[in-house]
């Protein structure tokens, strides 16, 4: 059985490091999320100049109805990919990747002004993911943290693509989404143990 930690060092994943990263993420996307609002109050104006378009607008301003949870579950996902590799992020690249996620939004405005919103959408989803994954490639090096990155985000985009362009529906989907979510978190949770007073995934 591998041993994860170095006899000249302190455990670094334990129980206080995975409810501070937890903690963490949380309050960033709370943080990220109002301030995406501002993005939105700007569109309005952009539809009053004539440079944006109302339906597009409507389209952002549900996009960023999702950003506390997009940013959320992404920051704690790959605060797991951290946890599976054993390779250190620091709170500054966490803070980073967050602002990438939060920039998606002022980006999809921008170019929704020049082309219609589905392919902007699609352009600066391939702009997020791939940046946030190379960032998460020159941290951990594993090529199989790189591919998670890119499920993980990828399922993400689609995810809340198909949710505003599902109009009434989309509270049905989003509440089943988020019990398959929970379902998801309380499985992992089984999977968490102890050793050498670090935790594991098994």
């Amino acid at each position: 059985m591998e041993n994860y930690l170095n006899s000249d060092s302190k455990p670094r994943y334990t129980r206080s490091w995975l409810g501070l990263h937890c903690l963490f993420a949380l309050i960033s996307a709370l943080f990220l999320a109002c301030a995406a609002l501002f993005v939105e109050f700007y569109a309005s104006s952009r539809v009053e100049d004539g440079l944006l378009g109302d339906s597009s607008y409507r389209l952002l301003s549900d996009s960023v109805g999702y950003c506390f949870w997009l940013i959320a579950i992404s920051t704690i996902s790959i605060m797991l990919i951290e946890l599976t590799f054993r390779k250190s992020i620091s709170y500054i690249q966490y803070t980073l990747t967050s602002f990438a996620l939060t920039l998606f939004y002022l980006l999809l405005l921008a170019m929704s002004e020049h082309l219609r919103f589905s392919f902007s959408y699609a352009i600066v989803s391939v702009m997020t993911i791939g940046l946030i994954s190379l960032f998460v490639k020159g941290i951990i090096q594993k090529g199989k943290a790189v591919a998670m990155t890119v499920a993980i985000l990828a399922t993400e985009y689609a995810v809340m693509f198909l949710l505003i362009r599902m109009g009434s529906l989309a509270l049905l989907l989003g509440s089943l989404m988020l019990f398959a979510l929970i379902a998801c978190a309380m499985y992992l949770t089984l999977r968490l143990r102890m050793e050498n007073n670090e935790i594991v995934i098994k």
